[in-house]
């Protein structure tokens, strides 16, 4: 049995909890508890709303985590609870994970995680990459006028791109955020199934015409195959584990846009617990209040308008158009839906994907930040089957998200 505080015990720290939200009854609040999925003990549906609480649950950017009985406290509710209170990340190990990550990201990711700041919203987007990001940006700068651009907020990123020299980045960030806001305001995100985020980050990581990672010497250049993007995950996720040194410059700069020297590759590859762990100025997580799921957008951005006090007649309120990313290289488009289909008929399934054909055949080298070749491993399962140990890579947002483990 895990103790969460004041005398609240479960048999697994995974075990999903009440969504607690200012906005809903205790009937509707009984009515949705009988929906909630164990993510331990149950396979098949996953939950079908978001994770969503009121302006102060789970403390995620804080030192601890508040106790159920002060959580409910905060959120106007009883004091004494007749049911469980909390979230998925609520827990002792997902806030370890978070923990982890937060230290990662000060490390690695010091300019901290991206974010849209809505002042009239009093709101705070932290943006996850590949999970309906670009459309939850696009309303918010339709509707409310609010960038990650934003001169108040933005303040400008100095990145290595490698032979290219620096580039400057001016955005809103979690590091650039001041206290009032980090104090004040509500902060929300939206998560995504981690397979079909890792397809769509793996298209967006290698679409580019200059291709970091990518083979030369064939038009286009070649991006490594799905296994091999997990083996040099595993990789660079080793080596930034056993090296402290590994993603620190000495010029202060951040090492974002370098493959070879990035932690997760590329940032949309990055986990979402790393991307909602993002570092302050303060040297702790952002906060986090509320969690949708692009499996449920519509609903859950509804939800996010009603929590936020959004009037009914807005037009911020109507249903997110989906964005998608298409190469403009066509035969690197063909690829990198090849290498898709593999992950979901072969990989998924724990099979040996094709080393034959033009858009199987793994790469020999890759290519670091400044242009010089790296050889790599062929595929190889001597590690284990492919999709276990991607699972692994994304273990903090299956185990932490609410995402069924036993479904892709």
């Amino acid at each position: 049995m895990l103790d969460h505080g004041d005398g609240v015990t479960s048999s697994t720290d995974e075990e999903s909890t009440v969504l607690l939200d200012r906005l809903t009854s205790t009937t509707e609040r009984e009515a949705r508890k009988t929906t909630t999925l164990s993510i331990a003990g149950v396979t098949g549906v996953l939950v079908a709303c978001a994770i969503a609480v009121g302006a102060v649950t789970m403390g995620i950017g804080r030192s601890s985590a508040m106790s159920p009985s002060k959580l409910a406290a905060a959120l106007g509710a009883p004091s004494v609870l007749s049911e469980r209170a909390g979230t998925f990340l609520h827990s002792k190990s997902c806030q370890w994970r978070l923990d982890r990550a937060a230290k990662e990201n000060a490390r690695c990711n010091p300019r901290g995680t991206d974010v849209v700041v809505v002042d009239e919203l009093r709101a705070v987007y932290v943006d996850i990459t590949k999970a309906a990001s670009e459309s939850v940006r696009e309303r918010l700068a339709s509707a409310f006028g609010a960038s990650w651009e934003d001169p108040k907020y933005a303040k400008e990123g100095e990145y290595d791109v490698g032979a290219r020299g620096k580039t400057h980045v001016m955005r809103s960030t979690t590091a650039s955020l001041p206290d009032d806001i980090l104090d004040t305001y509500t902060f929300f995100t939206f998560v995504r199934n981690p397979s079909e985020r890792f397809a769509s980050a793996y298209r967006q990581a290698f679409c580019r015409s200059m291709c970091q990672g990518c083979e030369a010497g064939k038009t286009p250049t070649r991006p490594p195959t799905m296994e091999q993007t997990i083996d040099l995950m595993e990789i660079m996720r080793e080596k930034s584990r056993k090296d402290q040194s590994f993603c620190s410059l000495k010029d202060g700069s951040t090492n974002e846009w370098n493959f070879l020297n990035n932690p997760w590759l590329d940032e949309h590859l990055q986990s979402a617990t790393f991307r909602m762990s993002g570092v302050t100025h303060r040297g702790n997580r952002v906060p986090m209040h509320f969690i949708g799921r692009v499996e449920s957008l519509d609903e859950d951005w509804r939800r996010l308008m009603d929590h936020l006090s959004v009037d009914p007649a807005h037009a911020a309120r109507a249903p997110l158009k989906h964005v998608d990313h298409a190469c403009d290289l066509t035969e690197r488009e063909k690829q990198l839906n090849a290498q898709i289909e593999v992950f979901r008929d072969y990989i998924a399934k724990r099979k040996r994907a094709p080393e034959q054909g033009e858009l199987y055949e793994p790469v020999s080298v890759v290519y670091d930040g400044v242009g010089q070749a790296v050889q790599i491993p062929k595929p190889s399962t001597d590690r284990g089957e492919y999709f276990d140990r991607f699972r692994t890579l994304y273990e903090d947002d299956y185990r932490c998200l609410g995402y069924d483990k036993t479904n892709s």
